[in-house]
């Protein structure tokens, strides 16, 4: 009977380190369901960007730049541009590439109510400045709605301003 309770107490304690760590894997997926708003991005780098970050030990970071178009009752919060700011989400990554994850948080939701149209989405990537006052990084950037940001992970290259590679327009 004694070694029947220690079995049943064994079984049940790891029957719950096993849900627990099943929580915590898939925290972020559940996240992501969550917020509509969050997107992975792919940063491949060329072989010299890649030594020259890990030589100057620079690091990466991913600006998501979030707006869209005012609903005609809110133009007049509309900016300079003619479109309604919803917030700017910075996230910075070793210089080593990489999938960066940018969880959409910082999206002024108040604002969203001003929108018609979908969510509108800027992203650019460009090096930390931690070696020098310039970018050091020319990069493919995305530009266009966040529903195609966030249906699958974006890819983006990056080489050295200094290499002359040309960059893409992601959609």
């Amino acid at each position: 009977m004694r070694q029947r309770a220690s079995f049943t107490a064994f079984r049940r304690s790891w029957i719950g380190l096993l849900a627990c760590g099943v929580i915590l894997l898939s925290s972020r997926p559940i996240e992501a369901a969550e917020n509509r708003f969050a997107f992975s991005v792919h940063i491949s780098l060329s072989r010299k960007a890649a030594a020259r970050l890990a030589a100057t030990s620079e690091a990466i970071i991913v600006s998501a730049s979030y707006s869209g178009n005012p609903i005609p009752a809110a133009e007049k919060e509309a900016d300079e541009i003619g479109q309604i700011d919803l917030g700017i989400e910075n996230v910075e990554t070793p210089g080593k590439g990489g999938t960066v994850y940018v969880t959409g948080t910082k999206i002024n939701r108040d604002h969203l109510r001003w929108l018609k149209g979908p969510v509108l989405l800027n992203l650019n990537v460009y090096s930390a400045r931690r070696g020098g006052p310039d970018n050091i990084l020319a990069c493919d950037f995305f530009d266009g709605k966040l529903e195609h940001a966030v249906r699958k992970p974006l890819s983006l290259h990056c080489s050295l301003i200094a290499e002359n590679a040309k960059t893409k327009h992601k959609y």
